[in-house]
């Protein structure tokens, strides 16, 4: 039976008091609904990378052609009014035509001149240009200047010994003199002695001859004698005379290195210092304090004003080329930059690192042999320097005008006795064209009929799908 009593309500729980309720924050800002700045800036750079890749398209002259089977990549080209000339491709280095080598000195003096390793006081700044007589390099003196001092004493002393002994030969010389005189006058006076043998007896005269003829051999003996104390006194003298000599070159010969140990260049040039070994495998440019054996290469004296290109032509080539073609010299350190020059000299004898020998292990290549070759750089520019190096192209041909187009636009067919055609661009396909081709270089050729300047060429091979000749 249903109560009619009232059912008691669940309490509530209590709740706290409005200021512990967390407050929500406030909505942020709305974003706009238009496209942000960044993303306009990388639509505009995306548009230029397109536009720049279909003007790069464009300048290299290629196509797309369309037909039933695809597309085909086609490379063209557009035949051009100008002047042809053939060329020679070679590949050398930078040199110079006048330098002078700057070595240590070897010393002319004796063996106790000092060490055999000279010290390097002073240095001439590499890269600047010096005027011929200049000194370039002095190495250490003061051991060389009392060197010198010593031996001038020695050279005093020597000289000093020769006049003594030069005095005491003439006393030697005027004692001996005496004696002859003296035996001269025993032997005359012995002489008069024997005219008396008559009014004397028997033994008196006997002795006065025994006298007369000891006094005159005595004589005979000095005079003798003399001459060859004269030889005798000639050659003491004499040997005097060399050690005094002796020592002034040994004087003049230290002042002669005292001279090569200040060096000078003889011409004038750009100083450059080379690499010398240091030891332990190193090498490294000479520098003030360095210690060098003479005969060592240390500097060059580089004249800048006549820059050569040092380069090597196979034989097969080298009979197209002549001494005065014009040359275009283009340095790698420089790219885009173009010297002018001339061939001054071409070698007359070919050479090979194999040897050339048709017996030896380096097989047929050895039979292909280089020729030297100088290319002369007429234009004058700071930026060219030794050690560089360059990349040539040699004309020898005089300039032809005419119309000229790539080199691979020229095809030929055997089954038309070899007659050259090109492919040029018509109502969006190619038709095959006869031409007459004058001359060929490298990489371009002469068109003398059949072809006008403007017309458009292909350049790889008409694809089958495309070959509606």
């Amino acid at each position: 039976m249903a109560s009619h009593f009232p059912v008691p309500a669940t309490p509530e729980p209590a709740r706290p008091p409005d200021i512990a309720r967390p407050i929500p924050a406030p909505p942020g800002p709305r974003r706009s609904s238009k496209p942000s700045r960044w993303l306009t800036t990388g639509l505009c750079l995306v548009a230029g990378v397109v536009t720049a890749l279909m003007i790069w398209a464009l300048s290299n002259r290629e196509s797309a052609v369309t037909s039933g089977q695809g597309s085909t990549q086609l490379r063209t080209a557009a035949a051009t009014l100008g002047e042809f000339t053939k060329s020679l491709r070679i590949g050398g280095t930078i040199e110079t035509l006048q330098y002078a080598a700057i070595r240590a000195p070897r010393l002319r003096g004796p063996r106790d001149s000092g060490s055999s390793r000279l010290t390097l006081a002073t240095l001439a700044e590499p890269g600047t240009v010096i005027p011929a007589g200049s000194v370039v390099a002095e190495f250490d003196l003061q051991w060389l200047i009392d060197h010198i001092k010593d031996r001038e004493s020695v050279q005093t002393v020597a000289e000093s010994n020769f006049r003594k002994r030069e005095s005491e030969i003439m006393i030697l010389k005027e004692t001996e003199r005496q004696a002859r005189l003296a035996a001269k006058a025993e032997a005359d006076k012995a002489g008069l002695d024997v005219g008396t043998a008559e009014v004397r007896s028997r033994i008196e005269a006997e002795i006065l001859r025994n006298v007369a003829h000891e006094a005159r051999a005595t004589w005979q003996q000095l005079e003798q004698e003399g001459q060859f104390m004269e030889s005798v006194h000639r050659a003491d003298l004499r040997v005097e005379q060399l050690r005094v000599r002796e020592e002034e070159l040994h004087t003049e010969r230290h002042l002669r290195d005292l001279e090569r140990l200040r060096v000078k260049t003889p011409i004038p040039g750009m100083v450059v210092l080379e690499a010398a070994y240091k030891g332990g495998g190193q090498y490294a440019q000479t520098k003030p304090g360095d210690q060098v054996y003479p005969g060592t290469l240390f500097m060059r004296i580089v004249d800048v004003s006549k820059m050569i290109v040092n380069a090597s032509v196979n034989q097969v080539d080298a009979q197209t080329i002549g001494i005065g073609d014009k040359a275009v010299i283009e340095l790698d350190a420089f790219p885009g930059e173009r010297f002018e020059g001339r061939v001054v000299e071409l070698g007359a004898v070919a050479s090979s690192s194999s040897g050339g020998s048709k017996y030896s292990r380096g097989g047929r290549s050895s039979f292909l042999n280089q020729i030297p070759v100088r290319i002369l750089i007429d234009s004058k520019d700071d930026r060219i320097l030794p050690d560089l190096s360059a990349s040539v192209d040699v004309f020898y041909s005089s300039p032809q005008s005419g119309v000229i187009v790539p080199r691979e636009a020229i095809q030929s067919e055997p089954g038309d006795d070899g007659r050259p055609f090109v492919h040029v661009a018509a109502n969006g396909t190619y038709l095959k064209r006869p031409v007459q081709v004058q001359d060929f270089n490298n990489t371009e050729a002469l068109v003398s009929a059949g072809l006008d300047s403007g017309e458009e060429v292909l350049l790889t091979a008409m694809p089958e799908n495309l070959d509606n000749t």
